[in-house]
This record gives structure tokens, sequence and C-alpha cells, in this order.
């Protein structure tokens, strides 16, 4: 009887490997890395946002996408409803934290949430957000998003 070798399913644990890729936000134009097979040949191609940046980018999609935005998937992205053009208040930011916790459980499965705050800023009428959270496929990062939402504008930094 033959004998079939999986190891190839497995992947390596080199830490420049692509793990998770995605494109960037702002659909830059890139140049990919060289092609060994054909060294004078550069390629261009939109650049992508690799593993954690790729995470990254996928939770600010979550939060900014509104449900039905997305056709291919209406029930993507998350519905604060009236929140932010109600007055801000700190019971409000709390149903926005527990908005946010509920959606990227839901559509984010390669992150665990540690910590999510959300602070209301009356004067400035907006909610300050950081949310730490680990992707468990690499161990032993602390990562966080940070930013702030208001009435018209979703905002990320870091």
């Amino acid at each position: 009887m033959a004998k079939l070798n999986l190891d190839i399913l497995k992947g390596s644990n080199k830490p420049d490997e692509k793990i998770f890729s995605d494109l960037k936000l702002d659909l830059v134009i890139g140049k990919l890395k060289r092609n060994e097979a054909l060294p004078n040949k550069q390629d261009i191609d939109i650049e992508s946002s690799d593993n954690l940046a790729a995470i990254r980018n996928s939770m600010i999609s979550i939060i900014t996408t509104s449900p039905g935005e997305k056709i291919l998937n209406p029930t993507f992205g998350l519905n604060f409803g009236d929140l932010l053009f109600l007055p801000v208040s700190k019971v409000r930011g709390q149903n926005i934290g527990e908005t946010i916790v509920n959606g990227i459980e839901k559509f984010e499965p390669r992150i665990t949430i540690t910590s999510l705050t959300v602070d209301a800023n009356i004067s400035e009428q907006e909610y300050n957000i950081n949310i730490v959270y680990v992707v468990p496929r690499f161990p032993n990062q602390s990562l966080n998003l940070t930013g702030s939402i208001n009435k018209s504008d979703f905002s990320f930094f870091n």
C-alpha cells in the first residue's frame, strides 16, 4: 500500500511567513517580492497587509461597516443604531463596547479580546476606544487598536 505524507499541510513556523494576508485599505500600488525564477521581471500589485496587520484591518472593517453595506455578506458589520446620534453618555459607551465585543467575536475568530474600554468624551461628543487583544496563532503578543467614534467619523490610530 502506498504511504502519503501530508506534512506540507502543517505549514512552517518561520517568523517571516505570511499566514494571513489582506489588501491595504488605502489600495496603494506596491511592488511584490522579486520572483527568483524571473529576476529581471518586476511585479507590481496592490499592497497587502500581512499577518497581524491583516487582522487589524479586519477589525477596523468590522467596526466601520454597517450591516447591509456588503452586498455579498449583508449581515457583516456592526449596528450601532442611534447610539452615535444621541448625546454621548457612559451608558451608551458601554452599549457601544458590548456591540464591538459581540461583533468582533462573531466576525473575527482569529483574535481574543482581553480588554476593551470605551470612554465617553462628553465635551467632544465622541467615544474613545481602546481594544487590547491577542492572536493565539502569534503567542506572547498583546496588541491594541485605539480610536474614536462620533456621529460623523470613525478614526483609528497606531
